[in-house]
């Protein structure tokens, strides 16, 4: 079967989606606190289980959102860690805003959020690489704005994307598996081990017994 053929081109991360910084509302104000906007830092996104981002463990309101210059960034933004784990990245699953932490990216058309979501793993080592600090790395606006990544016709930014999901989804599943299988392994040897549970005589060694 034929494939792709179009032309692959280099383009600044910056030419292909907005990158907008985060804000932390000032803590001794009740009122930006505990409202529905969920509010993401690194945190969150170490914690996160696969490239999504579902959950966050603090949220704030709309007054607070206005109050700490953070900007409400909408589905499918590209959360991207600036500062200590820099170059961790997570699509979001609903609107959602940031601590100062992130350089986040709003994608623009001329790219799918699912290719550049990978396109930004490549480039982690690269981010790394960029960030400067004594007290803990941190990569710059500018240089995340710089940063250079190949990308070809959007059709094949999609196949590409769901190439990728599709071997993300079944990974989580080979996971997810392992885990309960260690879950009842743990659970077997707890029994085992201490008499709880006896093994039925193998019929080899009973008819060996019976000699």
């Amino acid at each position: 079967m034929p494939g792709f053929s179009g032309e692959w081109a280099s383009f600044s991360l910056g030419a292909l989606a907005e990158i907008r910084n985060g804000g932390t509302p000032r803590t001794t104000v009740p009122e930006y606190w505990d409202g529905d906007i969920p509010w993401c830092t690194p945190t969150d996104i170490t914690a996160a289980r696969g490239r999504n981002l579902v959950t966050t463990a603090r949220s704030i309101t709309a007054e607070g959102l206005y109050g700490s210059g953070a900007t409400l960034l909408p589905k499918g933004a590209l959360l991207l860690c600036s500062r200590a784990t820099v170059g961790e990245v997570r699509i979001a699953s609903m609107p959602v805003a940031t601590n100062q932490g992130f350089k986040s990216l709003v994608c623009g058309d001329s790219v799918d959020h699912e290719y550049l979501y990978y396109g930004l793993l490549t480039l982690k080592e690269k981010m790394v690489d960029l960030a400067t600090g004594s007290t803990f790395l941190e990569i710059s606006k500018r240089d995340v704005v710089n940063i250079r990544l190949l990308l070809p016709p959007r059709p094949e930014q999609l196949a590409i994307a769901a190439v990728l999901t599709d071997m993300d989804a079944e990974i989580d599943a080979l996971e997810r598996r392992l885990g309960k299988n260690r879950a009842v392994k743990q659970g077997m040897m707890q029994q085992l081990l201490t008499g709880s549970i006896r093994l039925p005589i193998p019929d080899a060694v009973a008819e060996n017994g019976s000699d």
